[in-house]
């Protein structure tokens, strides 16, 4: 069997807004080098796919390119349109590695197969192999590469947040557990667009996506520390006294610059300021509060770089999400029967995706999840609780107590009487791939974990001298020999 160099490793995760890739796994494993919309563009009279808007449409007789979108909720809606897409990918490779020939390049889809149909995959391997001519292919589930990006434990949940859907899914001794998964329709990020629209209702959809993804928007969790009640935060935009917060009022300064933000995921660095070509300007005390001290806040706006202004708003939009991710991973791992495994994916939770970046999201489905599922230890003598908070004890106390009176009798329907959950925690991030880390004021990388588990996965399969008594990826003889089924012999 042919071994590839690492250096010639193509990884690929296409999403339905944008496509992660990278060509070269570099000495420390690095995040996603490049980020593209999942986009392609189709002429209406010959069907055919462009990878520009503007082909044919130059001088008289032009003709206007349709903009096709091949992937929609994490489903493949047009695999046409998706594997040119695959194919523009390979012909930048090509391009800017011209000593390069396709032959040498093997090619990893990080995808989520509970959305992925097996006829599109199939039909997916066909072109990658007889129309791209890649002789090395092969694909991984965002869920196990999540998993193996981890690398803590063999047993997870991991929760795959996109714009308009979501999926979770148990991960058991490195194998997904599909009839335990929850793929959810239509809910993603977007119920945060549409929860902020309805209380800004006088911001644009453009600006709600900028505020949504600003460093001033944030789940406020530690509520007795905040500026705010937990009150004033959940009662905002609902009141009429007209001495609350404006919402979103305009603020007209002079033109400011949005700031740049470089597609490849923080492999480009902030341009230093020396000081000596424009004098600092003095920073007020109200400029050096952190974000949930201050009254107000302003957040950019893309399109006309002007600055918007916003009170308490900003901590809001989350919660109906925050609520459905809770409540799903508790009904999915309550179909896991092993209590221990499912009390290890409890304390192995991965939440993947751009919303991930939201200050205090993750630790908002925590707190949710405490709140709702945790079971705490039963009150001692002297009336305190054995866990660390005093909230539902009488219940929780109940349960557990009936619980060990039952020890769990064989055959009961009613699995809310288990003793798990008791601890709920996020797994935690590996402490080396330092450059996974950056940049440090965004929380590093770790939101595209998925695509770090795909490049180990890469070098496992793709360079690795053992095969384990069976082929690891797709060739030309394997191809040759079962055509696109085979796939299924060497995906996992």
């Amino acid at each position: 069997m042919v071994l590839y160099k690492e250096e010639n490793f193509l990884v690929v995760h296409p999403g339905s807004k944008h496509t992660l890739f990278s060509f070269g796994l570099q000495d420390s494993l690095s995040p996603p080098q490049y980020k593209i919309p999942s986009i392609v563009y189709q002429d209406p009279k010959t069907k055919e796919y462009k990878s520009k808007r503007n082909e044919n449409e130059d001088g008289e007789g032009s003709i206007k390119l349709i903009e096709i979108h091949p992937i929609k909720a994490a489903k493949i809606v047009d695999v046409n349109a998706f594997n040119y897409l695959l194919k523009i990918i390979l012909q930048s490779v090509i391009t800017n590695n011209p000593i390069i020939t396709i032959n040498q390049i093997p090619l990893l889809l990080i995808i989520p197969s509970l959305t992925w149909s097996r006829a599109n995959i199939e039909y997916v391997t066909k072109y990658v192999i007889e129309t791209l001519e890649f002789t090395a292919f092969n694909i991984l589930d965002i869920s196990l590469a999540s998993t193996f990006g981890i690398g803590s434990s063999t047993n997870s949940i991991v929760v795959n947040v996109g714009y308009e859907s979501m999926q979770i899914v148990p991960v058991l001794g490195y194998q997904i557990i599909k009839y335990a998964s929850k793929y959810i329709n239509g809910v993603g990020s977007n119920l945060i667009n549409e929860e902020l629209a309805k209380i800004l209702p006088n911001l644009s959809s453009s600006q709600i996506e900028d505020l949504k993804t600003s460093n001033i928007y944030e789940v406020l969790n530690d509520h007795a520390d905040s500026f705010y009640t937990y009150d004033d935060i959940n009662n905002a935009g609902v009141t009429n006294d007209e001495d609350e917060f404006d919402i979103a009022k305009k603020i007209t300064e002079d033109s400011v610059e949005p700031t740049t933000i470089a597609e490849t995921n923080g492999n480009s660095k902030p341009e230093e300021s020396n000081g000596n070509t424009k004098q600092e300007e003095e920073v007020s005390e109200e400029d050096q509060k952190p974000n949930h001290e201050l009254e107000t806040n302003k957040f950019i706006d893309s399109k006309t770089g002007s600055k918007i202004a916003v009170g308490k708003e900003r901590f809001q939009g989350c919660n109906k999400l925050i609520n459905i991710i809770a409540e799903n991973i508790y009904k999915s791992l309550k179909l896991i029967p092993d209590l221990e495994k499912r009390q290890e994916c409890y304390t192995n939770i991965i939440i993947v995706g751009s919303t991930g970046k939201i200050p205090g999201f993750k630790e908002g489905v925590l707190y949710k999840l405490s709140q709702d599922y945790r079971i705490r230890e039963p009150r001692t003598d002297n009336g305190t609780s054995g866990g660390d908070d005093g909230k539902d004890d009488g219940i929780n106390s109940a349960l557990a107590k009936y619980q060990q009176a039952e020890d769990d009798v064989e055959g009961e329907s009613n699995n809310d009487l288990s003793q798990v959950p008791n601890t709920i925690k996020l797994a935690k991030y590996p402490d080396y791939f330092p450059e996974w880390k950056k940049p440090k004021e965004k929380g590093g990388s770790w939101d595209d974990i998925y695509f770090l588990g795909g490049e180990i996965y890469g070098k496992q399969i793709f360079s690795n001298n053992s095969n384990h008594g069976r082929e690891l990826f797709i060739d030309s003889d394997v191809y040759e020999e079962r055509g696109p089924q085979s796939i299924w012999d060497v995906s996992i």
